[in-house]
């Protein structure tokens, strides 16, 4: 639409969010911000123009001008802006401050009981009253305002009685352990937390205490004299949050951690090869070369670690993208310190047994010689289970032929052998094999089933 501009005047056009500015007046009287002899673009209005916005267009029209319209979702003049921020700058705000926070752990060991929600052989849950027990522990707190995105760090301490822990925060906040959908409540540095009061707040990131042992020297008698020692030290962690599923958050933490193990992976590829580790299962050629050894492999091996079974059963999506947002949200410290009941520690569940067998079975490879800290450490677990694949790989080919390093199953065949025992995996496969059967894992632990329950939905997803 184009009509004839008055001369002598210009127009000042100031797009908003929420308004419209406009100024209409002579040249000499107005210094405008926006201006041109011929026509000014109107960069951004609603497909359904409210009647402040109708209004301005009116004495525009009015004026002679020229006009482009582009569109805007819609806004309204009294909405209100939503202040926007990343969440993994949120999570680095204030590390300083939080990591200040005196922390501490009890003397005394507390028993407490949890009901714990497991599905049997045929499918139907199961609720099982656990025993557990901890310490009292002071730990630090870093809390989000999810409207105004203001960071600000507190101390907290736990209270534990028969019926569980508890959180004891300081006046003016309410924050409550909530239950997981598999029953747990206390789970340490990664307990899932709610805040009630203050609104719109939610836990970020935690300091907690861990006891460890260090090494000190003294001197007895004119000799230096090397001792260990007990001491609690706090450290930092991202435990997983309900805000954090929501989409954008969702979006970004999921994409970090997909990026996470990706890179993690190709590295260590990248350092077997360079370190010429020769492959068991097929002699004469580097571990980083067998082409059977899928690095998609090893992309889900964390997911099928970290996965819980039974919130895996109540919903897939939502459990692995929970494993994606916390490997995402504390990148190289997620799960460094988790081990579990038989002492499976880190991000892929090494037990020491089998680390020793695979370190020195693999020298070349260079592993770590400390159990959890090799355990621990994202890189060097991912080399030592690249290496465990390539020794089962071993056990499949001496049995069954170097038809197996084709066979479409053979993620299924190593990820039950890492997950159990191959001595499983060979019963089952010698009994189905070239026979017909349509599930091979009739053999395999219970444990080892729930395993490729999860496998069979990453692959199927393409996951991750």
């Amino acid at each position: 639409m184009i009509l004839k501009k008055p001369p002598g005047f210009k127009i000042l056009l100031i797009v908003f969010p929420v308004a419209i500015i406009v100024g209409i007046g002579c040249a000499q009287k107005i210094k405008p911000l926006v201006s041109t002899p011929i026509g000014v673009k109107v960069a951004a209005l609603s497909p359904k123009l409210s009647s402040a916005y109708a209004g301005i267009l009116e004495v525009l029209l009015a004026k002679d001008i020229k006009i482009e319209i582009n569109s805007l979702p819609n806004v309204g003049l009294n909405a209100s802006i939503t202040p926007q921020w990343n969440i993994l700058d949120k999570l680095s705000e204030k590390e300083d401050e939080l990591a200040l926070v005196p922390v501490s752990t009890g003397s005394k060991e507390i028993n407490y009981y949890e009901s714990r929600i497991s599905f049997r052989a045929d499918g139907t849950p199961s609720v099982t009253r656990k025993r557990f027990s901890d310490r009292e522990r002071v730990i630090g707190l870093k809390l989000l305002n999810t409207e105004t995105g203001e960071v600000e760090v507190i101390k907290a301490s736990t209270k534990i009685t028969t019926n569980g822990v508890s959180l004891v925060a300081p006046a003016g906040y309410q924050i409550e352990i909530a239950e997981r959908p598999n029953g747990i409540r206390w789970n340490l540095w990664n307990t899932l937390y709610r805040v009630t009061t203050p609104k719109n707040t939610v836990v970020i990131k935690n300091l907690f205490p861990r006891e460890v042992t260090e090494t000190v020297s003294r001197v007895v008698k004119g000799k230096v004299r090397k001792e260990s020692r007990k001491v609690v030290m706090g450290f930092l962690y991202v435990p997983h949050s309900e805000f954090f599923e929501e989409d954008e958050n969702s979006d970004i933490l999921v994409d970090a951690g997909v990026n996470r193990v990706k890179n993690v992976v190709s590295q260590a590829f990248a350092i077997l090869g360079d370190r010429n580790v020769m492959s068991r299962a097929i002699p004469g050629t580097l571990v980083s070369d067998v082409k059977a050894l899928d690095p998609r492999f090893f992309e889900r091996l964390p997911l099928l670690e970290q996965g819980d079974l039974t919130e895996f059963t109540f919903n897939p999506e939502k459990t692995a993208k929970r494993t994606l947002i916390i490997l995402g949200a504390n990148g190289e410290d997620a799960w460094r310190y988790t081990c579990n009941w038989v002492d499976a520690c880190g991000w892929v569940q090494f037990t020491p047994r089998t680390y020793r067998t695979i370190r020195t079975t693999y020298p070349a490879a260079k592993l770590m010689v400390n159990f959890k800290d090799g355990a621990g450490d994202q890189l060097n677990s991912i080399m030592a289970a690249i290496l465990l694949h390539d020794y089962n790989l071993n056990g499949l080919v001496d049995r069954y032929g170097n038809k197996i390093l084709i066979d479409p199953r053979l993620e299924e065949y190593l990820a039950a052998s890492y997950n159990g025992s191959p001595t499983h995996v060979y019963r089952s496969l010698t009994a189905t094999l070239g026979k017909n059967v349509a599930d091979w894992t009739k053999y395999l632990k219970s444990e080892t089933h729930g395993f490729m329950f999860k496998l069979r939905y990453l692959i199927k997803n393409d996951l991750p």
